[in-house]
């Protein structure tokens, strides 16, 4: 099978997995289905509200665009939403496969990846639940970026880098990655640096504009700024868990990864532009608030590269721990799981129901407790796993 009908099988799978999990978990009843920010894209898209929304709406212009666009068609807004997040994950699916195919990653690699991103609660299971979110989109679309950086010529890596900066803030990532790998390339084609200058300057239009000027952009450079957008990080219970987040951003496999931080050290030395895909999602990250769980998602880019090379860095077989990371993907996503709106902050936002941040949700903190020990059991006993599998494959055989 070529790799292009292997990228349209997986793309489709990942479709019909999304769409199953969306009718069997139902959609939010917040504010009608739309979810706690639909009401503002919705605003955009319907009454063309765009002045009168908050800064950390107008940042994601793609979000409401591209629902806008399908809007014209269905005349419903749910729908409208629910459609453009169908199209982002054969976005990111696509963008992951051209990510692992420049690794020259195996199908067992491939499809072990992209059955995690089908599965992973932020960004794709949130979605299908709530749609009216743009973190799908964004994610999907920065991801299209790098890839576009990895595997084509300079018009599709332009094209890659606005569609990036449209997307998401941390859109960012892709021309920077672009401008570091071009520095890192001993004779680098300038045609690739001149590639991903639209996108940055695109990124730098929708952020002065979105900020109200390019003293709303420099404000984000303050120290007070920061540290007060930081300031829940001081907390344990955010800290832990932030932890358990980027434990599993990528399901199993970043398990299977962080059991081996070496591996990840390596990556990162050998491909230093790889900090361009880092840095800015991780002071994304810490500056995101309560919405730091679906944040951490930004870093798939990166984890997507660090999969392509792990199989060229592990001489071991890859067939038991890929498939302990499928299961432990399934456990910490737990895509079985009968939705509803309480289910929903509890999974995936547990410290806003944690700080009584969700008047919609009651439960104690000792409830609360018992189902995320059990959780943080499952991820660290993964990672326990993995080392001992780890210890039994590079023994010395006597």
């Amino acid at each position: 099978m070529s790799r292009t009908t292997t990228n349209v099988v997986l793309a489709a799978a990942a479709v019909i997995a999304f769409l199953v999990y969306g009718a069997y978990a139902g959609r939010t009843s917040i504010n009608d289905g739309l979810g706690p920010d639909g009401p503002a894209y919705a605003a955009m898209v319907t009454s063309h509200d765009v002045q009168g929304r908050s800064v950390g709406d107008r940042v994601w212009p793609a979000f409401p665009l591209a629902t806008a666009a399908v809007y014209a068609v269905t005349g419903s807004i749910a729908t409208s939403f629910a459609a453009v997040n169908v199209v982002a994950l054969i976005v990111l699916v696509i963008a992951a496969c051209l990510i692992l195919d420049a690794a020259s990653s195996p199908p067992a690699v491939k499809a072990c990846t992209i059955a995690t991103l089908s599965l992973l609660g932020h960004p794709t299971l949130t979605a299908a639940y709530n749609p009216g979110e743009p973190y799908l989109l964004g994610v999907a679309l920065a991801t299209l970026g790098v890839a576009t950086i990895e595997t084509g010529g300079p018009l599709v890596i332009a094209i890659g880098q606005v569609a990036a900066a449209l997307g998401s803030p941390v859109g960012l990532v892709a021309p920077l990655y672009g401008i570091a790998r071009w520095m890192r390339a001993i004779r680098g084609d300038f045609r690739e640096l001149l590639a991903v200058a639209p996108g940055l300057l695109v990124w730098l239009l929708i952020q002065t504009w979105a900020r109200g000027g390019p003293a709303g952009l420099l404000d984000l450079l303050r120290v007070s700024r920061v540290r007060s957008d930081a300031v829940l990080w001081t907390e344990l219970a955010f800290i832990l868990f932030g932890a358990y987040f980027i434990l599993t951003s990528l399901g199993g496999l970043t398990i299977m990864f962080w059991s081996r931080p070496e591996r990840i050290r390596e990556t990162l030395r050998a491909r230093a532009e790889l900090w361009a895909m880092v840095v800015p999602p991780l002071v994304f990250v810490a500056t995101a608030g309560l919405e730091v769980p679906a944040a951490i998602a930004f870093l798939i880019p990166f984890w997507l590269v660090v999969a392509g090379d792990w199989n060229r860095r592990h001489t071991a077989p890859l067939a038991a721990p890929l498939l302990l990371a499928a299961a432990l993907t399934i456990l910490t996503q737990r895509p079985w799981t009968k939705m509803n709106d309480t289910a929903y902050f509890v999974d995936w936002f547990p410290y806003s129901v944690h700080a009584g941040r969700v008047s919609a949700v009651a439960i104690s903190d000792s409830v609360l407790t018992g189902i995320w020990r059990v959780r943080v059991l499952i991820a660290g006993g993964g990672a326990i796993g993995f080392a001992v599998m780890w210890r039994r494959l590079t023994a010395p055989v006597r």
